[in-house]
């Protein structure tokens, strides 16, 4: 027993280490050298950038990959870059990313998903926006800086063949 948990602690941080360190962007631009983003899908996109390769792998460990791949419906997705998860424990990830706790990762990665198409004039002022359900997330609006969940955006209204994106630097968060 005592040998899995080592082992799912050392899958965790190669998994992390390779993550942030193997692939990190030199640019700071998300989708840099990406022509047109229209062209492709939510997935398509996140896997292209490498800043967003830890929130790529936690899709891909969700199966959550399979749906937004052959999906054609409108949506949003808040993508947390890879410098995000430096606030959360290594003990806390790895619980997330344990097979054991699926449902919880897909509970994570869907906290970062809007099932309609969400345009940043829609993010402005103050205010509490329903998801559907018992779902809502705070918009915070400071000068030219919108927060969502929490997290500020640092890239919006990316474009793509199903709907948008915008990049976040840190885990959105959802009241319910």
């Amino acid at each position: 027993m005592k040998t899995n948990n080592i082992k799912n602690l050392f899958f965790v941080g190669a998994l992390m280490l390779i993550s942030t360190l193997g692939f990190s962007q030199d640019t700071m631009a998300p989708l840099a050298g990406v022509d047109d983003t229209k062209e492709y899908k939510t997935i398509d996109l996140i896997y292209m950038d490498k800043d967003l390769s830890i929130f790529a792998n936690l899709l891909t460990l969700s199966g959550l990959d399979a749906s937004l791949k052959m999906t054609d419906k409108e949506h949003t997705l808040f993508v947390p870059t890879n410098e995000a998860f430096k606030y959360m424990t290594v003990n806390k990830f790895a619980e997330l990313t344990n097979p054991k706790n699926r449902a919880m990762l897909v509970k994570f990665v869907n906290n970062h998903f809007i099932s309609s198409k969400i345009e940043s004039y829609r993010l402005t002022g103050t205010k509490i926006l329903d998801l559907g359900g018992e779902n809502k997330i705070e918009i915070a609006e400071s000068g030219n800086t919108t927060f969502i969940g929490g997290a500020k955006v640092i890239a919006s209204n990316i474009e793509k063949a199903n709907g948008l994106v915008y990049v976040v630097n840190d885990l959105v968060n959802i009241s319910e």
